[in-house]
């Protein structure tokens, strides 16, 4: 299944309500179940993004409409990035004239 790097920040409403956020992290866990996306790994950052989330989903619109369900609720703005493990990379590269 392919593999996504969802990086989030806090909007100002979700700022405002942070102490809520770890329970909102707990329910966006299965929320993204019930959308087909398996959070793989899930981390608060500093400096660049506020959340880092490693998923599987089956396809790019699967991830897209979790990143977009996510972000109608006000708290974040997220953004998917596909990544490719050392051999589908190598493959990909292959695959240049």
């Amino acid at each position: 299944m392919p593999l996504y790097f969802i990086t989030e920040d806090s909007t100002v409403q979700g700022a405002m309500g942070m102490s809520g956020a770890p329970e909102r992290a707990r329910g966006v866990v299965k929320f993204a179940a019930s959308m087909g996306v398996e959070i793989l790994e899930f981390y608060y950052c500093t400096a660049l993004f506020d959340y880092v989330m490693k998923v599987q989903a089956p396809d790019d619109e699967t991830v897209t409409a979790f990143c977009m369900a996510v972000e109608r609720t006000g708290n974040v703005v997220a953004k998917a990035t596909r990544a490719f493990n050392p051999e589908e990379w190598e493959n990909i590269v292959n695959r240049m004239p």
